[in-house]
């Protein structure tokens, strides 16, 4: 950051901080959303999408393969988040 915008924001009231920090962790939050949608698309599409693609739609092992896929990779971040949850409670 220049030293113009770290000036500029050492004038913000407490405020306007609270609602600026807000607003950069939605966005830092939107961002991780982002990277791992992308990152489910590349698995799934590598994992069930073996063959050429010869039409608009996924073929039914295809279509099965990869809803089978999402719903895994919900699980296990849903896990995960339990996890994460239950280490924060202890």
């Amino acid at each position: 950051m220049d030293p113009q915008t770290q000036l500029e924001l050492s004038k913000l009231n407490d405020a306007d901080k609270k609602e600026l920090n807000q607003i950069l962790a939605n966005e830092a939050q939107k961002s991780n959303i982002q990277q791992m949608v992308h990152q489910l698309n590349d698995v799934c599409w590598k994992k069930c999408v073996t063959g050429r693609i010869t039409s608009k739609t996924l073929d039914r092992n295809e279509e099965a393969c990869a809803a089978n896929c999402v719903d895994r990779w919900m699980d296990t971040q849903m896990g995960i988040l339990k996890h994460l949850e239950n280490m924060r409670g202890h």
